[in-house]
């Protein structure tokens, strides 16, 4: 992270008053999403919770780091698709359909 996008940050948290370390529900409040979509996103190494936390163990964020990648337009928009797909490929598995049977042909493989 450059230092002006770490001021920025710094300032942005202090005015939003925002603890340091999130959970994953206020993360999602931010990123205006599910708690099911931060799972997901942390599953695709699109968030890193802060420590090592075991798979069924509570996650914190940094809200610095959070904020920093909100700033980071291509990386909201490859969050966004992340979630998209794994919807997608999701029902049509339900459904029992194949990928390539989807009608968005981007967002497939």
């Amino acid at each position: 992270m450059t230092d002006d996008l770490t001021q920025t940050a710094m300032a942005t948290w202090a005015a939003k008053d925002l603890p340091a370390r999130l959970l994953s529900a206020q993360v999602a409040k931010v990123l205006n999403c599910s708690t099911d979509d931060i799972a997901i996103l942390v599953t695709a190494g699109k968030l890193k919770p802060l420590g090592r936390p075991k798979p069924n163990a509570v996650k914190f964020f940094s809200a610095i780091e959070l904020i920093a990648l909100l700033a980071d337009r291509d990386w909201l928009d490859d969050a966004t698709k992340t979630i998209i797909l794994y919807w997608k490929r999701k029902n049509a598995h339900r459904k029992g359909l194949p990928l390539e049977k989807l009608s968005d042909g981007a967002l497939t493989d």
